[in-house]
């Protein structure tokens, strides 16, 4: 390995110690409440370190086609050192605006879509559904009137035919009408005292 592949690999991996330190840093920040007895953690942080492992040894491989040595871990833990020394103060802050200013984004996003695509569509649905109930009372309406209309002619034909009744007739079927309102109402006191 010549003197320029070893350099670049040192920088290389200082640079990924640099990278190591922000990311956690980022994760801690972002993942701040998370139950830490969870599975999910165990899946975090499993997840975050293959990433951060895989990361490493891309750098390396671009470096010096993947060769360990003892020096790639030292530039590493100086990289990490040099962030947490000189880096993590800024990059928090930094961190922080970029988090305030995303979550500010995101509220705004919110709030078009609340404002120009929910409020819109719940106006447009209530408005459907109240054309609806009043085609459907208008359709009652007209169906009750078509009802009339209809059996018209058959209430004028019973009374003609009740008029053209011999009057002995009538009174017979009156009776009956009245024998019949006894029975009913007599049958409907009995089911209400059978119910108590």
């Amino acid at each position: 390995m010549t003197l320029t592949t070893q350099f670049v690999t040192i920088l290389s991996m200082i640079a990924g110690g640099i990278f190591v330190g922000a990311s956690f840093d980022t994760f801690e920040r972002l993942f701040h409440r998370r139950n830490k007895k969870s599975w999910f953690e165990i899946i975090y942080q499993l997840t975050f370190w293959i990433f951060q492992a895989a990361f490493l040894f891309y750098l390396l491989y671009l470096a010096n086609y993947g060769e360990l040595r003892v020096y790639v871990f030292l530039a590493v833990l100086c990289g990490y050192a040099a962030y947490r020394a000189l880096l993590q103060s800024s990059y928090m802050k930094m961190l922080e605006v970029w988090i305030r200013v995303v979550t500010s984004i995101l509220r705004g996003i919110k709030k078009i879509f609340f404002h120009l695509i929910f409020i819109p569509l719940k106006s447009i649905f209530f408005l459907i559904i109240t054309l609806l109930i009043g085609i459907f009372k208008i359709l009652l309406k007209g169906i009750f009137l078509l009802f009339l209309v209809a059996f018209y002619p058959i209430k004028v034909i019973f009374r003609l035919i009740w008029r053209l009744l011999p009057k002995n007739t009538r009174n017979y079927l009156r009776r009956l009408a009245g024998f019949l309102d006894k029975i009913k109402n007599i049958g409907i006191n009995w089911f209400k005292k059978f119910r108590k």
